[in-house]
Formats: structure tokens, sequence, C-alpha cells
């Protein structure tokens, strides 16, 4: 009997009536709102090398995502059509002087009394600004020939 009663007090305990509702967590969102893009950079008619410098990095950069070793004409080609201007630009040839391909590319433009310069080197971009050379120019050296 004594077994019995202690059975129906423990049975008691967990009557659906009775019963003690748990707390349980409310969901939470994971999800942060998501940043704003950040627009493409566009090229500054008119403007610095300065202004115009996330563009030109914009421009190689994307060469660079298509090809580690994009070829000087390609280089040039790509920055002109960029809206850089064609005939200023300077560039060192993609091969050396006995048809190996060159370790890397400079690339300069000058604009308005300072130069974009870059350099590609195994397939990434390095990119400053200096003053323009005495000569009035941005490279020193052999560049490559536009033609």
């Amino acid at each position: 009997m004594a077994i019995v009663a202690i059975c129906a007090a423990l049975l008691a305990g967990c009557a659906v009536g009775d019963a003690e509702p748990v707390p349980t967590e409310a969901p939470t969102s994971s999800a942060e709102p998501s940043p704003t893009p950040t627009p493409d950079p566009e090229f500054v008619e008119g403007g610095t090398a300065g202004q115009n410098r996330p563009y030109f990095e914009f421009v190689i950069n994307g060469l660079l995502e298509r090809s580690e070793r994009p070829t000087t004409a390609t280089i040039v080609n790509s920055l002109a059509a960029a809206g850089f201007d064609r005939a200023t630009i300077e560039i060192t040839p993609d091969t050396t002087p006995v048809g190996e391909l060159a370790d890397s590319i400079l690339v300069g433009i000058p604009i308005d009394g300072q130069c974009l310069l870059g350099q590609i080197i195994d397939g990434e971009l390095v990119s400053q600004l200096a003053d323009v050379l005495g000569t009035g120019r941005c490279l020193v050296g052999r560049t490559a020939s536009l033609d």
C-alpha cells in the first residue's frame, strides 16, 4: 500500500493540467542587416591623379581577375577604353629584350603634374602617386610603343 501511495504521489506531479510551463528561448534572428554595397569607382573627367587612382586600380584589378599576366597592349587598351588618355599612358614591355616574360610591368599616367603609377607583379597591383619627373614623364628608361 505504501508503494501505491508513493506512485500515486509521483504520478500526481505529472498530471497534464498541473505541469509548469517550461520557458523556451525566443528564436533570435541571425541575419544582420546586409551592408550597402560600395559602388564601383568611376573615371573623374578632368580629375586629379589622386581622384582617379581608385578607378585606375579598379580597371587593372579587373584585368588581373581575368588574367594574372595581362599583356602591355591589353593594359593600355583597357585603360584607354576606361577613359584615360591613351597618348599619355607610359608602360614597360611585357617581355624582356631577349623575349622572356617580364617579371613585372610598370605603368604611369601623368595627370596635371602628378603621376598615377602602377606595378603589376605576380598577378597583383601596387599603385602610388608621385610627382612628374623633370622630363615631364612618369617612367624612366625604355617604355613600350603604344602603336
